[in-house]
């Protein structure tokens, strides 16, 4: 309600600079017919009590909706520490370029050799996100059979491994069963 009052505020001071640099003749009329619908557009977004209004309308306006969408937005971003926020924003540029697995993801993110951020906080970083893990080990799996021979076993193994991928065993049995190692 606040910049509904403050944007009708700022409306009518650039409606009265307007009015001001416009011709004398123009400067005549303008000024009431603009009045009127300043007016018009106020009363209209006014609620008909003075009391607070304390739900809000059924149907948002699209300057409700969006100012909503900002609010969640900011309201999302402030529920994770600022580092978090950047282990995040690490976590999801490696994502973009390689597969991994939950495990390797934190690994990667907490790693010396890696990012270097605590693993609490990789391990809340990559928790917070949504990852088809699944279609991680797929992924995966598609990688190395890209460069070279396996097995389904082997692939399995592989994808499983806590010195390979580090995915579940079911995640590994789901990935390379989506390739031609398992068919």
């Amino acid at each position: 309600m606040k910049k509904i009052v403050i944007g009708v505020g700022i409306g009518v001071a650039l409606l009265v600079v307007a009015t001001a640099c416009s011709s004398p003749a123009s400067r005549a009329s303008a000024p009431t017919a603009q009045a009127a619908a300043v007016t018009d557009q106020l009363v209209t977004s006014q609620p008909a009590t003075t009391q607070p209004v304390t739900s809000p309308p059924s149907t948002p306006s699209p300057t409700t909706a969006s100012h909503d969408n900002e609010t969640s937005t900011v309201e999302a971003a402030a529920q994770f520490s600022p580092q978090v926020e950047m282990a995040r924003d690490k976590a999801q540029s490696y994502l973009g370029f390689s597969a991994f697995s939950r495990t390797g993801l934190i690994r990667q993110l907490s790693s010396d050799a890696g990012e270097g951020f605590p693993k609490a906080v990789a391990t809340e970083a990559v928790d917070s996100l949504s990852i088809d893990w699944n279609a991680q080990a797929v992924k995966s799996a598609e990688s190395y059979l890209s460069f070279t021979s396996f097995s389904c076993s082997g692939l399995k193994q592989q994808l499983s491994s806590s010195a390979g991928e580090g995915f579940t065993k079911a995640q590994a049995a789901y990935g390379a069963g989506k390739t031609d190692a398992c068919k």
